[in-house]
């Protein structure tokens, strides 16, 4: 499958004809995006050493069981025991709520971390146990950049 082509990835509560078509990014604009977001955050706060996505490849879309039902356009990547997602919102008022991921990663602790890309702040920090990896995704209305990384 093409990278702009769409993706059926499930929302919370797919329609009666199934999961809803949101349309994956390119890697590179998708890495592009990331890496845009991250130096604009560096320069408000201090980021982590490790967060690094220029080594980051295309994320199997398969390993995303469910994104909520705000989320538009999204791009996944992986890299060595991380993963970084970014998710756009659909224009215009959407439901908010519930606003939870579903990804299928290794079994083990992870780090999930949301920013908002357009205000260049931490939104949420949580961890979870993964396999599969259940989290929050908040929806504040701008694009968000969740990095997942595995703690243990």
């Amino acid at each position: 499958m093409k990278n702009r082509e769409k993706e059926k990835i499930p929302g919370p509560e797919p329609d009666p004809g199934g999961a809803v078509s949101r349309r994956r990014i390119s890697d590179r604009e998708t890495r592009s995006l990331i890496q845009a977001a991250i130096e604009k955050t560096g320069r408000i706060s201090p980021l982590p050493a490790s967060l690094e996505p220029a080594g980051w490849k295309r994320g199997r879309a398969g390993l995303i069981r469910s994104l909520p039902a705000w989320v538009g356009r999204f791009g996944f990547l992986a890299g060595l025991n991380e993963f970084g997602l970014w998710c756009e919102p659909l224009p215009g008022p959407r439901e908010a709520f519930p606003s939870q991921l579903v990804i299928d990663v290794p079994p083990g602790r992870y780090m999930i971390e949301s920013l908002d890309a357009e205000t260049s702040t931490w939104v949420s920090r949580e961890s979870a146990e993964g396999g599969p990896l259940v989290a929050g995704l908040p929806c504040t209305g701008n694009p968000v950049f969740v990095w997942i990384r595995l703690k243990s």
